[in-house]
C-alpha cells in the first residue's frame, strides 16, 4: 500500500500533510484546503450492509459494462486494475446519471478494498474514479454517504502526496464548499469514529490482501495505522475547533447544525479508544516513526480537546512518556513531539511532580540538545523558549539547570553539517532563550542578592567565557570534537579534496563567525537595555582583549585577530544603523579604542593603525574623537546646543590639527599607508576645507618635511602623492557605491592655492625629475586638473 512493487525503500514522500492543515481547511475561518487523502476499508461482504435489505440494488441491475470492469478490479495484477479503473472513469462520464447511481453499492465495496492497495497508482486511479462517479451522480451520492464517509475521511492522509491530492479532489468535487465539507463530517461523526476504532484492531494477518509478502503486509499495517491516528487527531481537531474562541468561528458564521451532538459523540468515542488502547502509549513505541509522530498528534489532540481522559490514574505513566519524550531521535517525529510535550505541560503543571525530572527528563534533554536535536533544528531550536516558559519554577534548580542547558545546546550546534538555516536557528534560540532567562530569572530566586548574583554570573559564563572567547579564538578549521575536517580518499585525489575542504571550511568559519558575532552583539543589546551594569564583564573583557593584542601587534597571529576585531567592530556599526541604539560606540568602541589609542601610536604597528582607521570610517571622524579625547578623558561640556555644537567642532579641529596630522605625516615608515589611511577617514563634511587646507600647510611645511638633498627623497612629496591616489580610489569607491559625499563627489574642491604652490615649487626644485617630484606631479596635473580623470 506504499510503493510499487521494485521500488526502493526510500521512496516513501516527504509531502505528507499534518493533521492541523486539514482541520483548519474545513472550518469556515481558515482559506486553505490540505493536499491530503488515504483510505482503507474493514470488510469482507460485497453488499454494502448499510443498503441491505429492501433498499438493496441487485448486482444484476448494474450495467453489464461497468459490471465487467467492477469485477476486473478484483484482480491482483495492478496493471489489470489500473485498466479498468481507466475503463470505469470513462464510463462514469459516459453514461447518464440513472444508470451510474445502481453503480453505486458495488462501487462502495471496491473503493473501500481499492484504497488499502499497496500499489500507489491504483490507489490515485481510484480516487480519479471516484470524483468521476461524483460528478456524473451529484446529489443522488447523498443516501450512501454514511456508509463511504469514514474511509474517504480516512484516504485523506495518504503518505504519498499525489494519493492524497486526488483523494482530497474528490471529496471537493461532492462538497466544493468548505461549510459544506464540514456539514458532512458532523453528519457523518458516529460512522467516522466506527471506522477508526476498526482500524486500530488491526493487524498485519487481519489486512484484506491475503496474497501480498509478509513485508508488504507490514509496510500497509504501518501506513494504515499511522493514517487512521491522523485521522483521529483532524477529527477531534476540526471538531472542538469550532468551539474555540482563538478559531473566530463565531464571528464569521453560526455554528453547524449538530455540532453540539457531534462534540458529545466524539467525547464518547474518545473516551473509549484512549482508554482501550492505554492511552495510545503502545503507539508511542512503535518502530515505525509516522506512527509514533501521529501518535504525539492524536495526545495533542486530546489534551487539548478531551482533557478529562488525562487523570490521576494514568498521570504519571502519561507524564513520563511525553515529558520524557526527549529519547525521540527521528526528526519527522519532532514536530508533533514538540506541539504534544508543550501544550501537556502548560495544561497539566503539576505532572511534573510525578516523575523523576533529572532521569526523565533532563537527562535526555541534554543529550537532545547536545545532539544538536538529531537534525531537526529548525524545528527543536524555537521551541526551546516556548519550553522554558512552561517550566514550573519549582520543578528545576535554577543556576545548575540554565548552566546544564546553556552548555548542552551550545554542544549541539555542529559547525561541520549545519546548513545556514540550521545556524540561524541556533543562534536565534541561544539569543531568545538567554534574554529570557534573565528577564524572567525572578521566577527561580527569591532575593534579589541571589537573583543578582545569578544575572552577573550567567553573563560571565556565557557571553564572556564561551561566546566571546569562541569567536575571538575559533578558527573553523576543526570540529567540536577538535578533529580536522577531511575527506577520505586515494593519495592521488588528496591535492584537489584538501584544496576543496579548504574552501569549504573557509566559507563556514566566515559565516559561523559572522553569525557567532550578530549573536553576541544582539544579546550585549538586551542586556544593556535590562541593566547596564550587568554589562561590565564583557566590557572588561573586551578591553583586555584590544589590549592584549595591541601588545603583541609584530606577532604572526595578531593580524587575524586584528581582522576578527575589524569584523566585530563592522557588526557593531550595522546594529546601530538597525536600531538607532549609541550604546556600541559608548560602551564598547569608544572606552577601549580610548584606551588603545597611546599604544596604537607608540607601537606604530599598520595593524593597529588599520583598527583605528576602520573604526573612524565606521562610527564617523567625530564620535570617535569625541570617544577619544572628550568622554573618556574626564572632559565635559553643558553649555546650549548650538554652542556645544561650535564648542565640539573646534575642539575637533585643535586635536585634527595638533594630534592626529602631526602622527599621520610623520614620514615614511611600515605604517605610512595605514596612517594616510587614517587621515582620509577623519576628513569630516563640516571641516573639509579647513582639513585639507591644514594637510597641504603641513606637508609642503620644511620645517615639518625637511628640504630634500641629493641623496634624499622629499617626504613631503612622496606622502602627499600616496594621499592624492588615495583620495583618487576613495572618490571612485564612492563614485561606483554612489555614495553621496558632497566633498568627494566633486573633484573641484581639492584643489587649493598651497597645493599649486607646492607644484610650482617641485619643478623648481633643483632635482625635478625624481621619482617622488614625477609621482606628485603627475597625481597634481594628471588628476587634480583633469576632473573626469578622478
Amino acid at each position: 500500500m506504499g510503493k510499487q512493487k521494485g521500488e526502493a525503500g526510500g521512496g516513501k514522500s516527504k509531502a505528507r500533510p499534518s493533521s492541523s492543515s486539514l482541520a483548519a481547511s474545513l472550518l469556515p475561518s481558515s482559506g486553505s484546503v490540505a493536499t491530503a487523502g488515504f483510505g482503507g476499508y474493514v470488510g469482507s461482504s460485497r453488499l454494502d450492509t448499510s443498503l441491505a435489505g429492501d433498499d438493496a440494488v441487485p448486482f444484476l441491475d448494474v450495467d453489464s459494462e461497468v459490471a465487467l470492469h467492477l469485477k476486473r478490479l478484483a484482480r491482483k495484477d495492478p496493471v489489470t486494475k489500473l485498466k479498468a479503473l481507466q475503463s470505469l472513469s470513462l464510463l462514469f462520464k459516459e453514461k447518464p446519471a440513472k444508470v451510474i447511481v445502481l453503480v453505486i453499492p458495488q462501487w462502495a465495496f471496491e473503493y473501500k478494498r481499492l484504497l488499502l492497495d499497496y500499489n500507489r497508482e491504483v490507489r490515485r486511479a481510484t480516487h480519479e474514479t471516484m470524483t468521476n462517479l461524483i460528478i456524473s451522480v451529484g446529489r443522488d451520492l447523498a443516501p450512501h454517504l454514511k456508509s463511504l464517509m469514514g474511509p474517504w475521511w480516512f484516504s485523506q492522509f495518504d503518505p504519498v502526496s499525489e494519493v492524497s491530492v486526488a483523494a482530497k479532489r474528490s471529496l471537493q468535487a461532492a462538497f466544493p464548499l468548505q461549510e459544506k465539507r464540514l456539514d458532512a463530517v458532523i453528519l457523518c461523526t458516529s460512522e467516522i469514529f466506527v471506522y477508526i476504532e476498526e482500524n486500530l484492531k488491526l493487524t498485519p494477518q487481519a489486512m484484506l490482501d491475503k496474497s501480498a509478502a509478509s513485508d508488504e503486509l507490514e509496510e500497509m499495517h504501518r501506513q494504515v495505522i499511522s493514517s487512521t491516528l491522523l485521522a483521529l487527531a483532524t477529527l477531534l481537531d476540526v471538531l472542538f475547533a469550532m468551539q474555540s474562541e482563538s478559531t473566530g468561528f463565531e464571528k464569521t458564521a453560526a455554528e453547524p447544525k449538530h455540532a453540539s451532538k457531534a462534540r458529545m459523540t466524539a467525547i464518547s468515542f474518545g473516551e473509549k479508544l484512549f482508554s482501550a488502547h492505554r492511552c495510545f502509549l503502545d503507539f508511542v513505541k512503535s518502530e515505525s516513526p509516522a506512527i509514533r509522530s501521529a501518535t504525539y498528534s492524536v495526545l495533542k489532540s486530546f489534551i487539548k480537546s478531551i482533557p478529562q481522559v488525562f487523570y490521576e490514574g494514568n498521570m504519571k505513566t502519561l507524564a513520563a512518556a511525553i515529558l520524557g519524550a526527549f529519547q525521540e531521535k527521528d526528526p519527522m517525529c519532532h514536530s508533533s513531539m514538540w506541539e504534544a510535550l508543550l501544550l501537556f505541560s502548560k495544561k497539566f503543571p503539576d505532572s511534573w511532580t510525578l516523575v523523576n525530572v533529572q532521569k526523565v527528563v533532563l537527562n535526555r534533554l541534554w543529550h537532545f540538545l547536545g545532539n544538536g536535536c538529531f537534525g531537526s533544528q529548525q524545528v527543536s531550536y524555537p521551541a526551546l523558549i516556548l519550553y522554558l516558559d512552561t517550566l514550573p519554577p519549582k520543578t528545576v534548580a535554577g543556576e545548575k539547570f540554565f548552566h546544564d542547558f546553556f552548555h548542552n545546546l551550545w554542544d549541539g550546534r555542529n559547525h561541520s553539517h549545519s546548513t545556514i538555516a540550521d545556524q540561524l536557528a541556533f543562534f536565534c534560540a541561544f539569543k531568545e532563550c538567554f534574554l529570557w532567562v534573565l528577564c524572567n530569572a525572578s521566577r527561580y530566586f527569591d532575593s534579589l542578592d541571589s537573583l543578582h548574583h545569578f544575572r552577573v554570573n550567567i553573563v560571565k559564563s556565557f557571553i564572556v567565557k564561551l561566546l566571546w572567547e569562541e569567536y575571538f579564538s575559533f578558527t573553523g578549521c576543526t570540529n567540536q570534537d577538535g578533529e580536522s575536517y577531511g575527506m577520505p580518499g586515494d593519495s592521488s585525489d588528496n591535492e584537489l579534496r584538501q584544496k576543496t575542504v579548504a574552501s569549504l571550511n573557509a566559507k563556514h568559519y566566515m559565516r559561523f563567525s559572522q553569525e557567532l558575532g550578530k549573536c553576541i552583539i544582539g544579546l550585549l543589546s538586551g542586556v544593556y537595555l535590562m541593566d547596564i551594569n550587568l554589562l561590565s564583564d564583557f566590557c572588561l573583557s573586551f578591553e583586555d582583549t584590544c589590549l592584549g593584542m595591541f601588545q603583541q601587534l609584530y606577532n604572526p597571529g595578531t593580524p587575524d585577530k586584528v581582522e576578527k576585531v575589524i569584523n566585530f567592530f563592522t557588526l557593531l556599526e550595522q546594529h546601530s544603523l538597525e536600531t538607532g541604539e549609541m550604546w556600541p560606540v559608548k560602551v564598547l568602541v569608544g572606552p577601549v579604542l580610548a584606551k588603545s589609542f597611546p599604544l596604537i601610536r607608540s607601537l606604530d604597528s599598520p595593524d593597529g593603525v588599520r583598527l583605528l582607521s576602520v573604526a573612524v570610517s565606521l562610527f564617523g571622524p567625530r564620535k570617535i574623537v569625541e570617544e577619544l579625547f572628550i568622554h573618556n578623558n574626564g572632559y565635559s561640556c553643558s553649555l546650549p546646543d548650538e554652542r556645544e555644537k561650535l564648542w565640539e567642532t573646534v575642539h575637533f579641529m585643535q586635536v585634527f590639527k595638533e594630534t592626529f596630522l602631526p602622527w599621520c605625516l610623520l614620514g615614511c615608515s611600515p605604517s605610512t599607508s595605514s596612517r594616510l589611511d587614517l587621515l582620509l577617514a577623519l576628513l569630516n563634511d563640516e571641516c573639509f576645507s579647513e582639513q585639507w587646507h591644514a594637510i597641504i600647510s603641513y606637508a609642503t611645511n620644511e620645517e615639518h618635511s625637511g628640504a630634500p638633498t641629493e641623496s634624499t627623497e622629499s617626504d613631503y612629496l612622496i606622502l602627499l602623492a600616496m594621499l592624492l591616489e588615495k583620495a583618487r580610489v576613495e572618490m571612485t569607491r564612492r563614485k561606483a557605491k554612489d555614495l553621496n559625499h558632497p566633498w568627494w563627489s566633486n573633484p573641484e574642491h581639492w584643489h587649493c592655492q598651497l597645493l599649486e604652490s607646492a607644484a610650482l615649487a617641485a619643478v623648481c626644485s633643483p632635482f625635478p625629475f625624481r621619482t617622488s617630484v614625477v609621482h606628485f606631479l603627475w597625481y597634481v596635473t594628471g588628476n587634480i586638473c583633469m576632473d573626469n580623470s578622478w
